[in-house]
């Protein structure tokens, strides 16, 4: 049973990495998708970025609370899961500079999603 537990606060871990690099990578194709249509100025590209939004949100939205509730499980587990194995093999800064980027990517994409959001808000009240 306990090795099941590790498993699964592993994965916890890698997912938690991954569903942070997502929240800045959803919103970062919307911002080139927004910068394509300012330089296009078509209103079928403004159709399929104003159409295509939610369903970013959801996936960028969702990837933030799985952030959220992993990085609980995370931090519970950290001591034994990450930090212990890092002092062991010499690896203590590169978790800390892994854990830095990670949150600077995380910062980075939730500022990217409300400029986002405001230039998708003003794309929905400029349509006919």
């Amino acid at each position: 049973m306990d090795n099941f537990i590790g498993i699964m606060i592993m994965l916890n871990n890698y997912f938690h990495d991954f569903a942070t690099s997502l929240v800045v990578v959803s919103t970062f194709g919307m911002k080139a998708l927004i910068t394509f249509l300012e330089a296009k100025k078509s209103p079928d590209i403004a159709n399929i970025v104003t159409s295509l939004y939610p369903k970013m949100v959801h996936m960028a939205g969702s990837s933030v609370v799985f952030v959220f509730f992993a990085g609980i499980i995370r931090a519970f587990t950290f001591k034994d899961f990450e930090w212990n194995h890092a002092v062991e093999n010499g690896q203590v800064m590169a978790l800390m500079i892994k854990h830095v980027i990670l949150f600077i990517l995380f910062g980075y994409g939730i500022a990217l999603w409300v400029k986002v959001h405001k230039k998708v808000r003003l794309l929905r009240t400029e349509k006919p």
